[in-house]
C-alpha cells in the first residue's frame, strides 16, 4: 500500500515557477507515491503565484486584479496548476474543522496558522510524510520531512 505524502506550497510553486529550488522540487515530486495537497495549500499556491506574476501582494494585489482583471499570465498559471495536479495525480484533500486541534498544534509546535493547519490536516488524514522546504515542520514530531537528497 502506498504511503500518502503531503506536498507543501513551496515545492509546488518551485516546480511551476522556475527558481533556484526547481530542480529540488522535481526530485521531491519524484519521491512521491501518493501525493496530496490540502485545499489551503492550493489557495496559497494560487496566492503566491499571483503575487509573483503581478509583482505585488496583499491589498496591492487585490487592487491590481480589481483594476486590470486576471491577466493572460495568471490564466496560464491557473491552467498549468490544473495540469500539474492532474498529471501527477495529486488529490486535493479537505482541511479538518477542529479549532481546538489547530490551536493545540500552533501552541505545541510554534507554527504560524497556515502551517499548523497543514500539520493538522496531515494528522487528521493519517499522513506522516511531507515534502517541503520549510524547516518549521522539522519541529512536528508526527511528520517526517522528505528532502530531495
Amino acid at each position: 500500500m502506498a504511503v500518502l505524502m503531503l506536498i507543501d506550497t513551496n515545492v509546488v510553486v518551485s516546480f511551476l515557477i522556475d527558481s533556484e529550488k526547481t530542480a529540488e522540487a522535481k526530485l521531491l515530486l519524484g519521491k512521491t507515491e501518493e501525493p496530496v495537497v490540502a485545499l489551503n495549500i492550493v489557495e496559497e499556491i494560487i496566492y503566491v503565484g499571483l503575487s509573483l506574476i503581478y509583482g505585488v501582494s496583499g491589498f496591492k494585489l487585490k487592487e491590481k486584479i480589481l483594476k486590470n482583471g486576471i491577466s493572460k499570465e495568471a490564466n496560464e498559471f491557473f491552467n498549468t496548476l490544473e495540469s500539474f495536479l492532474s498529471d501527477y495525480g495529486i488529490e486535493i484533500i479537505p482541511t479538518p474543522n477542529d479549532l481546538k486541534e489547530l490551536l493545540r498544534i500552533i501552541r505545541k509546535y510554534r507554527l504560524l496558522p497556515n502551517d499548523a493547519l497543514i500539520a493538522a490536516t496531515c494528522k487528521h488524514n493519517g499522513i506522516r510524510k511531507i515534502a517541503t522546504f520549510d524547516s518549521d515542520f522539522d519541529r512536528v514530531d508526527f511528520l517526517e520531512v522528505i528532502t530531495p537528497d
